[in-house]
């Protein structure tokens, strides 16, 4: 969220989060936090692990589409387990999800690329959803591993495990993979909301092609807008008709051939969020997913080395397109802090707090004096400082914030929140401030 006169508002931005459970493991290892390093390898056509199968494991989509596609038939253990998310969700007196077919294509390869106890990368969880034409960002994860036999208390466990979690609610549609080795099983079960519904939009275009992006957000958002971000260049907003929710906007590959990011952002009472986030190839071949295979990292007991971390990485972003490093300023870090616990608190990760209001009332509150004549916030719940830095720069939102050579100074707050299957949140935000034009 920003405020005049930057021209591009930040959206609240929750990032992969995983749980973990383990039934009848014979000796398995403790559930922690885990992430990847930051370092990435592009598959060349498929990556084999070892004599099994290879990901990516199905052909690309040609499109982006928020339509399902059929399911996989697959393991049995997942038909199980799709038939207690039924379940579940009736006793809670909530809608039934949808399983959607590519959503279980991308749980399946995440599988193969997960280890024991560990958490799947972001890098290649999110280039594995667009791999196959999903649209909606940030999905939620549960990883259930067992010994053979263990499937019956896996299942049995399963409610539990989903009404425990705070995003249960609002999930509409989800996935199932199941990776099976000698004597052992994973299920990776990938959860999405649906809060916009999109005609289908080309991966690739040709150089200098368009094509229309139009759709409806649901009815608890409005005033939709669609972001790009190009491959070189500041982030525009794209001309938008709209009306009652409808949006209708034309993309064009106007800045030369390369990856072009589109986000679409509504807002509801808590402020503006992302809806759908995903890239478009322009004059180049869609490439093959990133595969990053998943690595343990230790718990996170000191928020301040992470704010240190955060505050590099905005930096190591702003210098290499050209512009000077964001000066730290205390004040803007102690209401960064403050809000970051409060959403700890919450678990909520919005930019309007009815606590403390938005960006621009916390300002006021933290006692800066003048007050800026930009104010601008990023804010999100991630397992790493190296997760919300890599989701902020792949939100036009978020890396137009970034990157506004408008914006000189920068808080950055961290804040460790409740352990929720095994893993631990953290809630970081980013208060830009710039005192010029």
């Amino acid at each position: 969220m920003s405020f005049a006169p930057s021209s591009h508002p930040a959206v609240c931005l929750r990032n992969l989060l995983v749980a973990i459970s383990c039934a009848g493991c014979a000796a398995a290892a403790t559930a922690s936090s885990a992430t990847v390093s930051s370092s990435v390898a592009p598959l060349v056509e498929s990556t084999p692990l070892g004599s099994g199968p290879t990901v990516p494991s199905r052909p690309p989509a040609e499109v982006y589409t928020t339509e399902i596609s059929v399911p996989d038939a697959g393991d049995p253990f997942a038909a199980q387990l799709a038939a207690e998310i039924g379940r579940a969700r009736k006793r809670h007196g909530l809608a039934s999800m949808i399983r959607d077919g590519r959503l279980d294509q991308a749980a399946r390869d995440i599988a193969l690329l997960t280890a024991a106890a560990e958490i799947p990368a972001f890098d290649a969880t999110a280039s594995l959803l667009s791999y196959y034409g999903v649209v909606e960002p940030n999905p939620g994860m549960l990883l259930k591993q067992g010994d053979d036999g263990a499937e019956p208390g896996a299942v049995a466990d399963l409610e539990h495990e989903l009404a425990g979690n705070s995003a249960f609610a609002k999930w509409r549609r989800f996935g199932i993979g199941v990776k099976r080795t000698p004597g052992k099983w994973m299920a990776v079960l990938v959860f999405h909301e649906k809060n916009v519904d999109l005609s289908p939009v080309p991966r690739s275009l040709p150089s200098a092609g368009s094509a229309p992006v139009v759709g409806r957000v649901l009815p608890s958002l409005h005033s939709p807008e669609v972001l790009v971000s190009p491959p070189h260049g500041a982030v525009a907003r794209l001309p938008l008709a709209s009306h009652q929710g409808s949006l209708s906007a034309r993309f064009e590959c106007n800045q030369g051939d390369g990856i072009y990011q589109i986000e679409v952002v509504a807002e509801d009472a808590r402020g503006p969020t992302v809806v759908a986030n995903f890239p478009v190839y322009c004059g180049i071949e869609p490439p093959p997913p990133l595969v990053t295979r998943s690595a343990p990292v230790a718990r996170v007991s000191q928020p301040a080395s992470v704010e240190e971390q955060l505050l590099l990485l905005v930096n190591r972003d702003r210098q290499a397109h050209g512009l000077a490093p964001l000066v730290r300023d205390d004040r803007l870090s102690r209401i960064a802090r403050r809000y970051s616990e409060e959403m700890s608190e919450t678990g909520e990760v919005a930019h309007v707090s009815r606590r403390s209001g938005n960006v621009l009332d916390r300002v006021k509150t933290g006692g800066i004096s003048p007050i800026p004549s930009t104010v601008a916030e990023n804010v999100a719940s991630a397992l790493t400082a190296v997760d919300a830095e890599s989701g902020f720069m792949a939100s036009p939102g978020h890396r137009d914030n970034i990157l506004n050579p408008v914006l000189t100074r920068v808080g950055v707050g961290v804040a460790i929140g409740r352990e929720e299957g095994g893993t631990v949140p953290l809630f970081f935000t980013q208060v830009f401030a710039g005192y010029g034009r």
